[in-house]
């Protein structure tokens, strides 16, 4: 007699998803407020999760908002990190400190004692595990300082040890941001050169849209200061960046000012850079023209013109002033995430 046999066909329980997904760790380093963090979190999909297994910060309150917001709690010290303990990642993002760099800063370079050598302290964590894509931030004074001689030691660095360098200056004016902000990115890859998206077409934003209406804490220029009018009569300057300046803030005692902390700008088109370093009456965001009155920014209109969620975590944690100075070095969430989006 034949012998028949039953194939018993054993059903796949895998979805489509389950077999495409993919998770891609990386570290933050410098983490600062956490924009390379929300960058990665808005662009995650089910097929391609990014996840973060390591951030660190020198500054302790720092450290406190990023855990608040991401859950995740950095450590301290580049420099103090055991590089063998840390675990296996794809992506390193640095956006390392400025002030070397930076025209408002001592522009020092890698002779600055302190910062200016942090670079090579990214580099030591590159070397112990070797990431497929590295991307780091800056100011884009980086790319001159020195006559470039600092830009191409990096560059040199990253292509000594196999990557793809690709290198961009992005205004955050053209991502739906209220700020006229100019950073370099620097992208490194071991597969092939990255490539920029090509910078949109937006309509230029303007900080009208991010205005928090019940704020009441005006300038009283009336008693120290005058206004003093740019431009025309009834006129005003529209800077390179498409800032409208309207007034300097004049001291009637001594009858300087007009500088970065004593402008006036318009709301209609996008704000000037929003700098931790500077001083003067609209310290760090710059002054308004509001209703026929004259005001900086509050810390909630500062997290709106880099891009973080409304339900960002801070009033609990640091003061107002503080988180003025944070925004002032962090990284336009925006222009972060238009960055990762094409890795």
């Amino acid at each position: 007699m034949k012998k028949t046999y039953r194939l018993r066909i054993r059903q796949n329980t895998f979805t489509p998803s389950n077999l495409l997904q993919k998770e891609i760790t990386y570290v933050d380093l410098f983490c600062g407020l956490g924009a390379f963090h929300s960058a990665f979190d808005s662009v995650s999909t089910e097929q391609k999760k990014y996840k973060c297994v390591f951030a660190c910060d020198i500054d302790e309150n720092v450290r406190k908002l990023y855990e608040a917001n991401y859950g995740i709690k950095p450590v301290g010290d580049i420099n103090a990190i055991d590089i063998s303990k840390l675990p296996a990642f794809d992506i390193l993002c640095a956006g390392f400190p400025c002030q070397p760099y930076s025209i408002s800063g001592n522009k020092n370079g890698f002779d600055d004692e302190k910062r200016g050598n942090l670079f090579f302290s990214i580099l030591k964590i590159v070397d112990g595990k070797t990431p497929n894509t590295i991307i780091l931030e800056n100011v884009k004074n980086l790319h001159t300082i020195h006559g470039g001689a600092v830009f191409a030691t990096i560059k040199s660095e990253l292509e000594k040890r196999g990557y793809f360098v690709s290198y961009k200056i992005i205004n955050s004016k053209f991502y739906n941001c209220p700020q006229a902000r100019q950073r370099i990115f620097i992208v490194g890859q071991k597969s092939a050169p990255y490539e920029f998206l090509v910078d949109p077409s937006n309509e230029i934003t303007a900080v009208s849209t991010i205005l928090d209406n019940s704020e009441t804490r005006f300038l009283d220029y009336y008693g120290k200061y005058r206004l003093e009018a740019v431009g025309a009569v009834g006129g005003d300057v529209v800077r390179e960046d498409s800032c409208r300046m309207l007034y300097k803030v004049i001291n009637k005692v001594s009858g300087k000012g007009g500088r970065q902390g004593e402008r006036v700008y318009s709301i209609d088109s996008c704000g000037p850079t929003i700098c931790a370093s500077s001083g003067g009456p609209g310290a760090k965001t710059g002054l308004y023209y509001i209703d026929n009155k004259v005001r900086r920014l509050n810390a909630k209109e500062g997290l709106k013109m880099f891009g973080y969620s409304d339900e960002y975590k801070w009033t609990n944690i640091v003061k107002e002033e503080d988180m003025l100075f944070y925004l002032g070095n962090s990284i336009v969430v925006n222009v972060a995430k238009a960055v990762v989006s094409n890795l």
